[in-house]
C-alpha cells in the first residue's frame, strides 16, 4: 500500500529552472504546475495514475452491477465482472460483496484506491487457490517468518 499523498504546487517557471527538484517532489505525490497563460497541470508518476484509474474502473464495475435492472441479487450480479466468484462458497461470495462495497466507499471518500485493489486481489487469489484444488481442509504448513532458500540458478 502506498504512503499518504503529499501534494505540492509550483509555478511553471520553477519547473523550467529547477526541474530536478520538481521531479523529486513527484516521488512523494502529484505536483500541480500553475501557469499564467493556461489551466494548471498535474505532474504525477505513471504508476500512481494507473492505480487510480484501475481503482476507478473497479468502482465503476461495482456501480454498474448494483444498478443493473434485474431481479438477480447483487452478489450474483457481481459474477459478471468477477467470474472467478464461482469458485467461492456462497457465504464467501456474500462476504466479498459486502467487503468490496465497504472498501470501495471508503476509498472513494479519500480518493485513494490502493486498498480496493488489494482487497480485490486477495479475494481473487483465494478463488484461484480454490480452483487449483486447495481447500480449508488441506494440511498446509504456514510459515511464521520467511525462510530464505538458495537461488537454484546459482547451484
Amino acid at each position: 500500500m502506498s504512503a499518504p499523498v503529499v501534494s505540492r504546487t509550483v509555478q511553471s517557471s520553477e519547473l523550467s529552472r529547477n526541474s530536478a527538484s520538481v521531479f523529486k517532489a513527484v516521488e512523494e505525490g502529484p505536483v500541480t504546475i500553475t501557469r499564467r497563460d493556461g489551466e494548471a497541470l498535474v505532474l504525477a508518476k505513471a504508476s500512481d495514475v494507473a492505480r487510480q484509474r484501475a481503482g476507478l474502473e473497479l468502482a465503476a464495475q461495482l456501480v454498474a452491477a448494483s444498478l443493473a435492472p434485474t431481479d438477480v441479487p447483487f452478489v450474483d450480479r457481481l459474477r459478471g465482472p468477477f467470474p472467478w466468484l464461482e469458485f467461492l462458497r456462497s457465504s464467501d461470495r456474500d462476504a466479498f460483496a459486502q467487503e468490496v462495497v465497504d472498501v470501495a466507499r471508503a476509498c472513494a471518500a479519500v480518493s485513494q484506491f490502493d486498498r480496493l485493489l488489494i482487497t480485490l486481489r486477495r479475494w481473487q487469489s483465494t478463488a484461484e487457490a480454490i480452483a487449483a484444488g486447495y481447500t480449508a481442509d488441506d494440511d498446509l504448513d504456514w510459515l511464521e517468518d520467511p525462510t530464505p532458500i538458495a537461488d537454484p540458478r546459482t547451484a
